[in-house]
């Protein structure tokens, strides 16, 4: 019969629990934004215009390191969780 680890268990659903709740937190967070940004309103226009024009000219360069330390802690964090899953 296969044992079952219990440790194995509580990572996989404390895995699932925060995955959901973090896809659920932005999806309720996001959706106001996006409503709101969605009208035709000539203010609303220039707010979606000023939003494109950061998003279009933002400057990786500044925020290189910043970006490569959160890509490393990620690398990290699914090396950490396959480990656990390989054993």
């Amino acid at each position: 019969m296969l044992e079952l680890d219990p440790f194995a268990v509580f990572r996989t659903a404390l895995f699932v629990a925060l995955t959901l709740y973090y896809a659920i937190t932005m999806g309720v967070m996001c959706f106001p934004g996006v409503r709101l940004l969605l009208g035709h309103d000539p203010r609303t226009r220039l707010v979606r215009a000023y939003l494109s024009y950061q998003l279009l000219t933002v400057r990786v360069r500044p925020l290189a390191s910043e970006l490569f330390q959160i890509l490393v802690w990620t690398a990290v964090l699914f090396l950490l969780y396959g480990m656990h899953l390989w054993q």
